[in-house]
């Protein structure tokens, strides 16, 4: 039997990925791969502990108890209980019981409960767990690589060249699509067939892929992302794919795998371009390439072994478009994305980046209705030039319309805005006013970690402040509103909240499940402690929220009632061994670039304008990005 057509082993036992002693040490108690599957998670255990985190720091030495038996039920008692449902409303003091994964009941003065566990949230707010809709989670391992770069779009003549070829010899413009995605991610410069510099492989390898994934759903439990969607761009081969989803399964956090592309090694011939590494470079699977004769292929393949039930942890999504998808084999030859999507049950989720055709697009192909997908970013829809945008579609100098995005809410499509990356980057302002003017109430998405924290504090506060500047400055005609337009509507607190809970379920197709503290959902819950210095004296919930707090605030975090954050810690997890993992496999991915490489300047790596070179590494005292940056504009001159 082929490699790939054999089952792919997660414990390692077959000469697979070796990730048994990661599960002892760092994930203690998790399930792994095919039974991970099924359950997906086991904290099961009657009694947890918070490891010690030791030289990492992440743990201040005690080892607490957490005594919560299977099927036990829990009560929070006499918090401020925010549902984020207006049927259930919010309380000022109230209780929330969770029996088994569900939400049962929500009510002041809940009374005893027979057998259950107290839990004390006097002093905290309790509302539904944070739910990002989009981030890459492979490149955790990546973390603020580029925090001072650009994203830069090829020919956008206001925007700084990307080539390495002109001037000869040429060198790196450090910036997301150079730095993260061709030498971290693709591992070549240049095309296949002629490539300036090719390590022949991803650097990544599945554990380097796995840990990433490992380290990115701790960190945003820890946070009080309860639910995220997860758009690795790194399913290079099936063993990558593979190691992403188990990596997911095992971290114990709800999540939308969206299924995305990877490098596809197996497009033009030579094989030289393959051989540096001497490492499996492919199948590339994605979304259907047919690896052997009867073998399940791509998101058939994953959708048949990983998610058979829609009552898990982790489910389903996929990032094709509505276009026909080449090369499809029978049944699937002729379908579009959205179809072959749909096909497996998955939830569509795809990157939009000033391109609203893709909304008549879909509605011209038949594919409507679009509760079912969700856009992200959107940025640079508006049908004319616009430099300012009012409500009701009124804007400076032209009209604020976008006939893209009517198509889109009229047929109910979600949209993902990443509030502090689309600022930061470059994609475009946020299409906060544009959503919010067509009844779109938009998600919110961390994006990269190699540019911003995707902590949800980060992202309430980023939506708030742009939304409001942008409105609030329309109030001075006389010095930054040359149109005179009328003032939008400015964001609340509360509104704010709903994009982090209520839109964050919706996108990512799990609103029947998660977002609110319904009785019958699933308990995805927070316990947000305000009783400190920090905080008090608290006026306001939702404002204390998203004005004042931080991550710091995170108490307690349950998952379909399995506690997973206990007094700010994790539970059953050697917090320390898992940034070890990241830290091993962030040094493998660096010594796999600096390793051999072909092409016609296989030295450029070391010519990057803010890097270090020979060997090469990110900058790491200085600027990651400044030099080149902008290199028409003159430099800023200083004073303290």
């Amino acid at each position: 039997m082929s490699k790939h057509t054999e089952q792919h082993d997660p414990t390692g036992e077959n000469g697979t990925l070796p990730r048994r002693d990661f599960f002892k040490s760092s994930v203690a108690g998790l399930a792994t791969g095919a039974a991970a599957a099924g359950g997906l998670t086991a904290f099961d255990a009657l009694t947890r502990k918070v490891q010690a985190a030791g030289p990492s720091g992440d743990n201040d030495g005690a080892l607490e108890v957490v005594n919560i038996a299977a099927g036990q039920p829990v009560v929070l008692r006499g918090g401020v209980v925010l549902t984020l449902d207006p049927d259930v409303g919010d309380f000022e003091q109230a209780d929330v019981l969770i029996v088994d994964k569900k939400i049962v009941e929500v009510r002041p003065h809940l009374g005893h409960v027979a057998g259950a566990r107290e839990v004390d949230c006097s002093g905290m707010i309790v509302c539904p767990g944070f739910i990002s809709t989009h981030n890459h989670q492979y490149e955790a391992i990546q973390r603020a690589i580029i925090s001072d770069g650009l994203i830069v779009f090829a020919g956008d003549a206001d925007q700084q060249s990307t080539s390495t070829t002109n001037p000869a010899p040429g060198s790196v413009y450090e910036a997301y699509g150079t730095v993260v995605q061709s030498i971290w991610t693709t591992g070549r410069f240049g095309t296949a067939a002629s490539p300036q510099w090719d390590i022949g492989r991803s650097p990544y390898d599945p554990e380097d892929c796995y840990n990433a994934e490992v380290i990115a759903s701790l960190s945003q439990l820890t946070q009080g992302i309860t639910c995220g969607t997860d758009t690795s761009q790194s399913s290079h081969t099936p063993e990558h794919t593979d190691a992403m989803i188990e990596g997911l399964m095992a971290a114990g956090r709800r999540t939308l795998y969206d299924y995305s592309n990877g490098v596809n090694r197996d497009t033009n011939p030579p094989p030289l371009y393959k051989v540096p590494y001497g490492v499996a470079t492919s199948p590339n699977e994605f979304p259907g390439t047919v690896l052997a004769p009867g073998v399940k292929t791509g998101i058939e393949r994953i959708a048949n072994r990983y998610f058979t039930s829609k009552d898990q942890l982790i489910t389903l999504g996929f990032s094709g478009g509505p276009g026909v998808v080449n090369n499809l084999p029978a049944p699937y030859t002729g379908m579009t994305g959205w179809q072959l999507g749909r096909t497996f049950g998955a939830f569509l989720n795809a990157h939009n980046i000033a391109a609203p055709g893709t909304a008549s697009a879909a509605l011209a192909a038949g594919l409507a209705p679009f509760d079912d997908a969700i856009l992200v970013h959107c940025t640079r829809w508006q049908d004319n030039s616009v430099a300012q945008i009012s409500h009701s579609k009124l804007g400076y100098p032209s009209p604020a319309t976008s006939a893209g995005m009517e198509i889109w809410a009229d047929n109910g499509g979600h949209v993902s805005v990443a509030s502090a990356i689309e600022m930061q980057m470059r994609h475009g302002m946020p299409a906060l006013q544009m959503c919010l003017n067509y009844g779109i109430l938009p998600s919110l998405s961390p994006d990269v970690d190699t540019n911003m924290s995707p902590d949800p504090f980060t992202l309430m506060r980023a939506a708030f402040l742009c939304q409001r500047a942008l409105a609030n400055d329309l109030a001075f005609s006389a010095n930054s509103d040359p149109g005179n337009l009328p003032i939008p509507q400015l964001l609340t607190s509360k509104q704010v909240v709903e994009m982090m809970t209520v839109a964050g379920a919706a996108g990512c197709g799990l609103k029947d499940k998660i977002g609110t503290l319904t009785p019958g959902k699933e308990a995805d819950i927070l316990c947000l402690q305000f009783d400190n210095i920090n905080y008090q004296p608290m006026n306001n919930a939702y404002g204390t929220i998203v004005t004042m707090m931080d991550t710091r605030a995170v108490k307690h975090v349950f998952v379909a009632g399995k506690l997973r954050v206990w007094n700010g810690k994790l539970v059953g997890v050697d917090t320390a061994a898992a940034i070890r993992h990241a830290v091993k496999s962030r040094d493998s991915v660096l010594a796999r670039i600096n390793g051999p490489a072909v092409g016609t300047d296989s030295d450029i790596i070391n010519r990057g304008k803010n890097s270090f070179g020979h060997p090469y590494r990110p900058a790491f005292l200085t600027s990651c990005c400044h030099n080149g940056l902008n290199e028409v504009a003159p430099q800023y001159v200083l004073r303290p």
